[in-house]
């Protein structure tokens, strides 16, 4: 079924949906973008939203066919970046898919965005384990001794430490969650919502 649009993979119970303007009334975040990280979008795109994700959670599946539409509508004035908050207790594949992503983002970004797109387009065959990510991650081009590799190295592993750590500043304990130009939007909320507060932040 779809996620209803204020759904979040949590836990505990999720909130209800919070609004263009109660997201721009709230206190902002500091929420800095490593210059390292991939970008999906114009780099210097002067909206960016920073997507705290779980590769196997349906809501956040929800949340990333939004954000495609987020970006095609605004083409050049917005950029994506992501960022890791997997449930381990509700999704055991979630782990193993982020450091895959941070793994082949090493390699090339398109491929890492591919794997991204087929992580989200079936959360549910994220079931087949880590030998169906490694065929994802073979299929979009990967060079598999070199992701095995850094999949297991300090780099990815503190990447995504990193990620766990801010999420946990930040009191994000539910995914998806998202920062837009430091303005928080906790679940999966409807294109309309972020029509609306990028609107808000461009004008």
């Amino acid at each position: 079924a779809r996620p209803t649009s204020w759904a979040t993979c949590s836990p505990r119970a999720a909130a209800p949906p919070s609004k263009a303007l109660a997201i721009l009334a709230a206190p902002k975040v500091s929420l800095p973008v490593d210059a390292s990280r991939i970008v999906r979008g114009h780099p210097a795109a002067p909206v960016t939203i920073v997507e705290f994700t779980d590769f196997q959670c349906p809501y956040c599946a929800f949340g990333a066919r939004v954000l495609d539409e987020v970006l095609a509508r605004y083409e050049g004035r917005v950029r994506l970046v992501v960022r890791h908050l997997p449930l381990p207790r509700l999704h055991p594949m979630a782990m193993p898919a982020a450091l895959r992503f941070e793994a082949l983002a090493l390699q090339d970004a398109a491929k890492a965005w591919a794997f991204y797109d087929r992580m989200f387009r079936d959360t549910r065959a994220l079931a087949g384990g880590e030998a169906y990510l490694d065929r994802v991650a073979a299929e979009v081009g990967a060079d598999m001794k070199r992701l095995d590799e850094d999949r297991r190295g300090d780099a990815v592993r503190q990447r995504v430490a990193a990620d766990l750590k801010e999420a946990e500043r930040l009191r994000f304990d539910g995914v998806p969650a998202f920062v837009v130009n430091g303005h928080v939007m906790a679940g999966a909320q409807p294109a309309q919502t972020f029509f609306d507060l990028i609107e808000a932040l461009l004008r």
